[in-house]
């Protein structure tokens, strides 16, 4: 006898994260990626693999076409702040592409198989967005004030009162 499976559970299913129908490759959007570390390990620790792991980032967001606001790799995951330019490659084939390399960069697998995004409305400040991801390394006690860690840049301008160009 089958057993009856209700078709709205979805046990065993791969599910997607990402808005169905939107178009990741629209110019001028900003995006706050989160990319939580494999098995939620402490793996950002080592000085050796958070270089590569920057590097690869640095080169990433040149290759698919986006600007690089701001990023912090905190020990068991990685926030990044990014605006699509003009003419940017899809979100998903940056985030795929940027893990691929640099897993292959350290040598080891680094991360969780998804990763979320959120997509900047035009009410949002981007420096507030910003704050927020660095104040984390505040908020989780890693230092007192974010300019102490190592790992993070805030590539805009802190005074800025920049708002996103995002149409959603």
């Amino acid at each position: 006898m089958t057993e009856y499976t209700p078709p709205y559970k979805t046990w065993g299913k791969s599910r997607s994260v990402r808005l169905k129908g939107f178009d990741y490759s629209s110019p001028w959007l900003v995006y706050h990626i989160i990319i939580g570390a494999n098995e939620n390990q402490n793996i950002f620790t080592d000085p050796i693999i958070n270089q590569k792991v920057i590097e690869v980032l640095k080169n990433s967001v040149k290759f698919y076409r986006y600007k690089l606001l701001s990023y912090c790799l905190m020990p068991d995951h990685l926030h990044i702040l990014v605006q699509a330019t003009e003419s940017p490659k899809d979100l998903r084939s940056f985030v795929r592409g940027f893990k691929s390399f640099s897993t292959k960069s350290a040598g080891k697998n680094l991360w969780q198989r998804s990763f979320y995004e959120h997509i900047l409305r035009k009410e949002e400040n981007v420096v507030d967005v910003a704050n927020y991801i660095l104040n984390n390394l505040v908020a989780k006690g890693l230092v007192e004030e974010y300019k102490q860690y190592k790992w993070y840049e805030l590539v805009i301008n802190e005074g800025s009162n920049e708002k996103t160009s995002s149409r959603v």
